[in-house]
């Protein structure tokens, strides 16, 4: 079953990671890695929105080419992303 609620949920907590990256703009005040933890967290909550909308259980996984080949074993256009 689709779950529009959830995915409404993940793509918010992806726009807040996607605002914090806003900010974080300038490296000499911003590590690299926790910049790179954002943007991960952001692309990860994409793709677990993406997944929910597909009627699929969302997975424990961080790993963001296991999301992929989730969606591109659902049948989903996942080339370019």
């Amino acid at each position: 079953m689709v779950d529009r609620k959830q995915a409404r949920l993940l793509l918010d907590m992806a726009k807040k990671d996607l605002g914090a990256l806003e900010g974080m703009a300038d490296r000499n005040v911003f590590a690299d890695e926790i910049f790179g933890f954002h943007v991960q967290q952001a692309a990860e909550k994409g793709l677990k929105a993406w997944i929910a909308l597909c009627g699929i259980e969302i997975p424990r996984s961080h790993i963001l080419s296991a999301l992929l080949d989730i969606l591109e074993g659902e049948g989903e256009a996942v080339d370019g992303y």
